[in-house]
């Protein structure tokens, strides 16, 4: 199951007890749950990230998916709106570490900078449009680790909007007064499956599947004129 979750609502529930997709997907498969399993989300977005969620209807959806996302053969793409102009493609590499204590992370570019228990990290993004002091852009997330698009691009002079963890606050703030923006803006828009000619992903074998822009984000896009026609 694909579904596109809404900026604001958690993935997984937590402590505060607030609903969250899983419980909205186990109440929809409801008939799909056994004494011996649940359905179950397969990967995680931000709270305030929307678009496509994975889940495993089955015990075996649920390892296959769990398979391709690890050995990193299913393809996510993101689209996001940064501060500042970027005019080519790149590849980020660096490492991350994350302070479990306030839940944020920092961004290394060299592992004999960062702490021993830092993860690598890839991402690779592509302008799609430029407009002013804008960027839209659609960013392939290599490997997936907590806040990473947020946290790579912000480490390089190119915060998301919105961003209030690792944002510009100033610009912030000027999106919350005339767009009523509270949140980043990042949308998990599209998810490409592998070729599989047999066993529980051969139905989506090779396919590709996209989740329409929150109107919110749509509705910035066209203000700040970065359509993906727009010329860089």
């Amino acid at each position: 199951l694909l579904v596109n979750k809404p900026a604001g609502l958690l993935t997984q529930g937590d402590a505060s007890g607030e609903k969250s997709l899983n419980d909205e997907i186990l109440a929809y498969l409801k008939d799909e749950v056994t004494p011996v399993f649940k359905p179950s989300v397969c990967n995680r977005l931000d709270r305030n990230t929307s678009g496509i969620v994975l889940c495993g209807k089955t015990l075996a959806g649920s390892q296959a998916l769990s398979r391709i996302i690890k050995d990193r053969s299913v393809k996510k793409y993101y689209q996001t709106v940064c501060k500042g102009k970027i005019l080519q493609e790149s590849t980020l590499e660096g490492y991350l570490y994350k302070d479990e204590r306030t839940n944020t992370v920092q961004v290394f570019p060299d592992m004999a900078e960062a702490p021993e228990d830092a993860s690598f990290i890839k991402t690779i993004y592509t302008p799609s449009a430029v407009a002013g002091e804008y960027t839209l852009l659609t960013v392939e997330l290599v490997t997936g680790k907590t806040h990473q698009i947020r946290a790579h691009l912000a480490s390089t002079g190119h915060p998301l909007l919105g961003d209030t963890k690792y944002g510009d606050n100033k610009l912030n703030r000027r999106m919350q007064s005339e767009y009523s923006l509270h949140h980043q803006l990042l949308h998990a828009g599209r998810v490409c499956f592998p070729e599989e000619a047999e066993g529980p992903l051969a139905k989506v074998s090779g396919q590709t599947f996209d989740a329409p822009l929150p109107h919110k984000f749509a509705e910035i896009l066209q203000a700040l004129n970065l359509t993906p026609d727009s010329a860089c």
